[in-house]
């Protein structure tokens, strides 16, 4: 007797994108989407960063900011698919999103004492 079970499980009847299979797994098709929009952003920081030290002068607060941005961008597609947090269970995405809640808390924290401080500029090589 013939196991159709298996063999229908397998199949693209759950409305998933062709890419993906419907039994927890990332396809070939993302991970290839994935990976050419990580280049992207990695000729994007380099071309920000050429832009940058070659043709405007911006302000430096600027430059780290979309360094940020294209870091964050980039940090969100390898955990997102890389690390497979797109079908891992709700209460891992809501882990994870917490995770990232207090990263930025604590970026906003250390960043507020640091600008708060006012430090003069250093004179010379550091002791």
């Amino acid at each position: 007797m013939a196991d159709t079970t298996h063999s229908a499980s397998h199949g693209n009847s759950h409305g998933v994108a062709h890419g993906d299979a419907p039994h927890g797994h990332i396809g070939l098709r993302t991970y290839t989407f994935t990976f050419i929009g990580l280049l992207g952003l990695m000729f994007l920081t380099v071309g920000a960063w050429w832009v940058e030290k070659n043709v405007l002068a911006i302000p430096e607060w600027l430059g780290v900011t979309i360094a940020m941005a294209i870091a964050s961008a980039k940090t969100f597609l390898i955990v997102y698919y890389f690390m497979h947090l797109k079908i891992s269970s709700r209460l891992v995405q809501i882990f994870a999103s917490l995770a990232f809640v207090f990263l930025a808390i604590l970026f906003i924290i250390v960043m507020g004492d640091y600008f708060a401080r006012g430090w003069p500029p250093q004179q010379g090589p550091l002791p």
